[in-house]
């Protein structure tokens, strides 16, 4: 057995004996992601970094360096039609598209919603008492602990751990097999919002405590990938970006929320 193999179950295993710092989804559906560290971005190189033949847009990802997060909230899992249902009620806001009669389709209402731009996703959100997460509160979730891993479970290939690579669109939240910080489809399933603008030369410059993102710029970051995305856009460490203003079936939402 492997030294990171044995640093991986032993995390797990202070997960299930309460002693990781780690909650359970409390009663709304969020856990708690405690204070620390991680490395964030790609830690595996490859010849085509050193030699050029990468394309600069696929370098985004580096270099690795470390961040410094507070506590904060992530939901368990995306919000659903049903989620966001309730929320278009509520707030008159208007409905995804895609819903006949302005209403989440009844043998849907469990799946991901999508169709959704990042004004709704940060509607969403601040509706719900909540708000979008950073794009490092998103890779420290996603990563559960592994760092210098591809995905949320370790190096292994995604096989039928997540929503990938599929034609049938969005499915229900919360199918697959939760990371060791008890969040479900972290990666596959809907590519989730962020709050942060895109930059791709960010991670030379970005703070080491709680990054913000950039201050401005023409894209929004999203994160995960999603059920159309083939294995290499599901990774943890996979950097994504479009308009604000983008409504597409393979984007979602995950809302954060401050600890106290």
């Amino acid at each position: 057995m492997t030294a990171d193999r044995q640093v991986q179950l032993l995390f797990s295993c202070l997960v299930v004996l309460g002693l990781g710092g780690i909650a359970n989804a409390d009663d709304s559906g969020m856990v708690l992601i405690p204070a620390g560290q991680f490395e964030m971005g790609r830690t595996k190189t490859t010849d085509d970094d050193s030699t050029g033949m990468r394309p600069k847009a696929l370098r985004d990802d580096r270099p690795v360096h470390t961040v410094q997060l507070d506590s904060y909230y992530l939901d368990a899992h995306e919000v659903s039609q049903a989620d966001y249902e309730r929320f278009v009620e509520a707030a008159g806001h208007t409905p995804p598209y895609h819903w006949l009669y302005g209403k989440a389709p009844e043998d849907r209402e469990d799946f991901a919603v999508h169709n959704v731009d990042w004004e709704d996703a940060t509607a969403y959100c601040g509706w719900a008492g909540k708000r979008l997460p950073t794009e490092a509160e998103w890779e420290r979730a996603a990563r559960g602990g592994l760092d210098g891993m591809d995905y949320p479970w370790g190096d292994q290939k995604p096989d039928d751990r997540a929503r990938f690579n599929t034609p049938e669109g969005p499915g229900p939240v919360g199918t697959f097999r939760q990371n060791d910080l008890e969040l479900f489809d972290m990666v596959g399933g809907v590519a989730e919002w962020c709050s942060d603008w895109y930059q791709r030369t960010y991670y030379e410059v970005s703070p080491e405590e709680n990054p913000p993102g950039p201050e401005s710029g023409m894209y929004k970051m999203i994160r995960g990938g999603s059920w159309s995305s083939g294995p290499r856009r599901i990774t943890v460490f996979f950097r994504n970006w479009v308009r604000p203003n983008q409504k597409t079936p393979n984007i979602g939402i995950r809302c954060a929320k401050d600890a106290e």
